[in-house]
């Protein structure tokens, strides 16, 4: 196999990979009715969007596991302690935030970044929201990341990289490359004061659309290349609009299939289509990342709805979405010029 046909056999496993991945999470967690539907699928995409990167070992994967149910645990001790005294609650969060999006920067895998963060914004306003049920929401975060991981183990058996595949192959979907320490730190300051503000309002006055709002605005600010120019700008807010219509569109569909097997046929189906957008898009492969992130959100959401959420209203979180992106492009430009100082 030549040069050029092992680079196109890696990007179409690649894609493969990624439908699948997304595909089987949603059929786990559809399967077994588990709340927040769009947890596993979302981490999974988050691992197999780096095209790049090889499976987990084992004793990684068992590390990212113990690393999870710590942080998830951590976060749920927090919230249940300081739930009458937002003022702790909100700093104690703050500090975890900043911490886990240093990491991030450092390098430090997806997931075990990834998943504190989700812990952190969306526990203390599920508690506040449904105070019940935070427990349950904990345990489910855990199990999503247990599922993600397994289901990048089955997609990489499945969909074998090529023998000698090059590993720049796919630079298009974005790599997070380790930052120095004070480059790291000064990131994750600003990252943590942009997102700061809206959750400082949700944990005080929770709402429906928290989740949504908190989440996109994560995903957004762990972009490995964040340029403000009005083009990539623009292309964040495309990238959203594509998901969020996509999700509407699909969303429709399977509740007209009506079964199980329809669900996840049409699942495959469209993160195929994402999948092979971020594979050869290039330099476009990020707005189609953002878009695969917010469809998995929403057609999640759509389907198995979180506590003192609804799975109807499409326009309206799509609007959210709309809003959310909005707002962290707006913040990363206040501090664009704070961020590059040279270190």
């Amino acid at each position: 196999m030549s040069g050029a046909d092992r680079a196109a056999e890696g990007l179409r496993r690649a894609a493969l990979r990624l439908a699948f991945g997304v595909a089987a999470c949603f059929a786990v967690v559809e399967a077994l009715d588990w709340e927040a539907t769009f947890l596993a699928p979302l981490l999974a995409a988050n691992m197999l969007v780096k095209l790049e990167r090889p499976s987990p070992s084992l004793a990684q994967g068992l590390t990212v596991i113990v690393l999870i149910a710590a942080s998830t645990g951590i976060v749920l001790v927090l919230t249940t302690a300081f739930m009458s005294n937002p003022t702790v609650l909100i700093l104690t969060i703050a500090l975890l935030i900043y911490v886990s999006f240093y990491a991030h920067r450092r390098g430090v895998p997806e997931l075990v970044t990834l998943l504190p963060q989700i812990s952190a914004v969306m526990l203390p306003t599920i508690a506040i929201l449904s105070p019940a049920t935070a427990g349950s929401v904990a345990a489910s975060i855990v199990m999503a990341g247990i599922v993600a991981l397994m289901a990048v183990w089955a997609a990489h058996a499945i969909f074998p990289a090529p023998v000698a595949a090059e590993p720049e192959e796919s630079p298009a979907a974005g790599t997070t490359r380790a930052a120095d320490p004070a480059t790291a730190a000064r990131h994750a300051l600003c990252d943590t004061l942009i997102l700061l503000p809206v959750l400082t309002w949700f944990i005080l006055d929770a709402t429906q659309v928290s989740i949504v709002v908190l989440i996109v605005i994560v995903t957004l600010l762990r972009l490995p290349d964040r340029g403000q120019g009005q083009q990539a700008a623009l292309g964040l807010i495309l990238g959203n609009l594509i998901g969020g219509i996509a999700a509407a569109g699909f969303y429709n569909l399977v509740l007209v299939g009506g079964s199980l097997l329809f669900f996840i046929t049409a699942c495959f189906a469209a993160s195929l289509i994402f999948a092979g957008r971020i594979a050869v898009a290039a330099d476009r492969a990020p707005v189609y990342a953002i878009a695969f992130a917010t469809f998995i959100l929403l057609v999640g959401l759509g389907m198995s709805p979180l506590p003192g959420t609804s799975g109807e209203a499409f326009v309206s979180r799509l609007l959210n979405v709309l809003l959310a992106s909005a707002y962290a492009i707006g913040g990363l430009s206040l501090v664009e010029r704070w961020r590059h100082l040279p270190s």
